[in-house]
């Protein structure tokens, strides 16, 4: 009977190992990495590209056109 409870705790420890490995390597990789704690008030993520001379004065012109 001994036999029986020693591999049943060995199964469960296996069991256990292999729940605690797929649990910690299931996050995906863009989330691995990421920003935990935060400042509240303060942007943290990454700086937004400038717009072109272009894209401001079609802004310009729309704005303009708003305004009437």
């Amino acid at each position: 009977m001994k036999k029986t409870k020693q591999s049943r705790r060995d199964f469960m420890a296996l069991g256990g190992s292999l729940l605690l490995g797929l649990t910690l390597t299931a996050c995906r990789q863009e989330e691995q990495g990421r920003k935990l704690l935060y400042d509240k008030g303060t942007y943290l993520g990454e700086a937004d590209e400038g717009l072109s001379d272009e894209d401001r004065a079609k802004l310009r012109q729309r704005a303009t056109f708003q305004r009437d």
